[in-house]
């Protein structure tokens, strides 16, 4: 009943694009004819609710008994879902991944019976996976289901934006990010694309910068983009914009958990970390990697010395000092407990 309730509660508040989608998906699983598709797309920019649709689905299908499974692409956006957990998890798909690859789940399991049972499967930020991973899903439902049909007749709910981030191809060319799509595969052509194009989300004042950033996204830009000024800021002027109004003496995580700077290098991202340290007068300590080279090669060990690999900072990883003060807010760098909020992205609280 309290999933039917929450259901009722959000179907109330669609606008009329998440109204299309949400009902639309519904008939394709208790009213189903030959005519319909089974597989969908939600397509929209950030803001324009599509977590909000998904959770609609959700609580709608579970609140009549039926199993509905939802899963994202990171760790972080599984979080944002009733029950969510990456898709990696879930399907048991392979790290490494080729044209042939299939998942890991095995038949006759607990969890081959959650994919049969299941009424709809719903797969967001869907864009930033690689078709690799859609063509093994497809193989493992069709194995289970005994069924030919795309993903073994299942009804399937994918979204994001492909405006945002695409599959990423280690030093891979543009025309290899692209075609690692789903969008320019064969099974592209048997979903049925929803589009949300009301922005939600965005304050009258961030209105016009969402609009340009729809702009940017759909290629209508030109091949250059003129940023405004703003965009430039000095290394200080963050800082002291974000925190001018605080006392660090005094303040509160509840202060601070609702404030962040964005950047797009590492090492910017270290120089401003540290310039907000040096605003905080609690004790400094100081965490230093143990770095070594994997090989028994004495060449290896030669041209790869400790103090060289000491001054790499890698994608994913932190600095080899790390400095850490009670009060601040870090950020986790890795899927530990999903279930629980513990994942890559989340922001924490140092005790």
């Amino acid at each position: 009943m309290e999933e039917q309730s929450k259901a009722n509660e959000n179907i109330e508040k669609l606008n009329s694009e998440q109204r299309y989608a949400v009902y639309k998906v519904l008939h394709a699983i208790y009213e189903y004819q030959t005519d319909m598709p089974k597989c969908f797309f939600l397509d929209g920019p950030a803001g324009t609710g599509k977590t909000f649709v998904y959770s609609t689905l959700l609580h709608a299908v579970r609140g009549k008994g039926d199993q509905a499974i939802a899963v994202a692409s990171t760790g972080i956006a599984a979080t944002l879902l009733s029950g969510g957990r990456t898709a990696h998890s879930i399907f048991k798909i392979p790290l490494t991944l080729n044209a042939t690859s299939t998942c890991n789940l095995k038949p006759n399991t607990s969890e081959a019976k959650i994919l049969l049972d299941a009424k709809v499967i719903i797969w967001d930020e869907a864009p930033m996976t690689h078709v690799h991973a859609f063509l093994a899903v497809d193989r493992l439902l069709k194995d289970l289901t005994k069924c030919n049909e795309p993903f073994g007749g299942k009804i399937i709910l994918l979204g994001g934006d492909f405006r945002q981030v695409l599959p990423v191809i280690l030093r891979g060319s543009r025309s290899l990010t692209v075609s690692s799509c789903i969008k320019k595969h064969r099974l592209w052509s048997d979903f049925f694309v929803m589009k949300l194009t009301e922005n939600m989300c965005a304050f009258d004042s961030e209105k016009e910068f969402a609009s340009w950033l729809l702009h940017v996204g759909e290629g209508e830009s030109g091949e250059k983009i003129q940023f405004p000024p703003f965009f430039y800021p000095e290394i200080q002027d963050p800082v002291q914009q974000l925190f001018s109004d605080i006392d660090f003496k005094t303040v509160t995580p509840e202060e601070l958990k609702g404030r962040a700077i964005l950047t797009v290098t590492n090492d910017l991202s270290i120089q401003i970390n540290n310039r907000v340290l040096e605003c905080m007068p609690e004790n400094e300590v100081i965490y230093e990697s143990i770095d070594n080279i994997v090989s028994n090669d004495p060449q290896d060990q030669l041209a790869y010395t400790e103090e060289f690999l000491n001054s790499l900072t890698l994608t994913g990883m932190p600095p080899h000092k790390l400095r850490i003060k009670p009060g601040i807010i870090i950020m986790l760098l890795r899927n530990l407990a999903p279930s629980k909020g513990l994942c890559n992205g989340t922001r924490l609280i140092v005790i």
